[in-house]
């Protein structure tokens, strides 16, 4: 429950910062994905390259996170950043940080960003655990309204583990209709 307040305050500690495995991707945007107008980043039919962290490593029963970074979304340098951590789906459960252990499960960025005018959340959907993730496979990519629950509008499609130590994710990263609003704004690892 701390994990939870602490976020709401946009106080994340260490949640985004740790270890984790990292993949080169694509985001893949659905063709008759349900997306708000007004975000450049959601277009029907969009295919962009990007980068997934999943964290901590696999292990202990903890809050986890996936991180995704959509380089150059805007132009150099204006990158897009998702920061994910483990929650439920539906009002408020989308909105709390949840413990889990490396089995996957349901993440959100557990605040709103506007997309356009439409206030939402992100998340994310890994079937498989977080530990076992390879090259090849699929995490979904969901999007709810303010008091919605989550719905598929895309995947990501994992390419090769990769390492980056300098990379960082930055929920301010964030443009092309896109803005995360406080606290999830806050929210950097």
């Amino acid at each position: 429950m701390r994990s939870s307040i602490e976020a709401a305050c946009g106080i994340t500690g260490d949640l985004f910062r740790g270890p984790g495995r990292l993949f080169e991707a694509e985001l893949v945007i659905d063709a008759g994905a349900p997306v708000p107008s007004g975000a450049t980043l959601l277009q029907a039919g969009r295919v962009v390259p990007a980068l997934v962290r999943f964290g901590p490593p696999a292990g202990e029963d903890v809050a986890r996170t996936v991180s995704i970074k959509v380089p150059d979304a805007y132009g150099p340098d204006e990158d897009q950043d998702f920061l994910l951590a483990s929650s439920l789906d539906g009002i408020p459960w989308h909105h709390a940080v949840v413990s889990r252990s490396a089995q996957g499960g349901l993440y959100s960025s557990l605040w709103l960003y506007l997309a356009g005018v439409k206030p939402v959340v992100f998340g994310a959907r890994v079937a498989e655990s977080d530990a076992d993730v390879a090259s090849g496979d699929r995490v979904d990519f969901l999007i709810a309204s303010a008091v919605s629950r989550f719905t598929d509008i895309g995947r990501l499609i994992l390419g090769d583990e990769t390492e980056d130590a300098a990379l960082r994710f930055a929920a301010s990263n964030c443009g092309g209709g896109l803005q995360a609003l406080p606290p999830a704004r806050l929210y950097a690892g």
